[in-house]
């Protein structure tokens, strides 16, 4: 009865915050995980319409679809080994697309 009995904090939309309020203050420094999100999601897109057409359909049958190699290799009429190889030339292209400033080191 305790909670009932207390009114509720009410704010005016149209009377400004002090200056201390907390959503008036903004954190320069602060990341912003649904941001830095979408922009990896837009360059992974990206990435991944820049592979040559056998590569972007084979990677995006096995890593984002789920299919096995042998599957991929059915659906495709083409060797395993052909699968398995498309696969890793897209992976080695997609790393360097995302991370041109690093270096792999053979």
């Amino acid at each position: 009865m305790k909670l009932r009995r207390r009114s509720p904090t009410v704010l005016s939309l149209d009377e400004p915050l002090s200056r201390d309020s907390p959503s008036l203050k903004r954190e320069v420094r602060k990341d912003d995980l649904n941001l830095c999100g979408a922009i990896d999601r837009i360059a992974l897109r990206r990435a991944v319409e820049e592979l040559p057409g056998g590569c972007r359909q084979i990677f995006d049958l096995h890593e984002v679809e789920g299919y096995a190699h042998r599957e991929i290799a059915e659906l495709l009429h083409c060797s395993i080994g052909n699968s398995k190889s498309q696969l890793h030339k897209a992976k080695m292209k997609m790393r360097e697309l995302l991370f041109p400033q690093r270096t792999i080191l053979r």
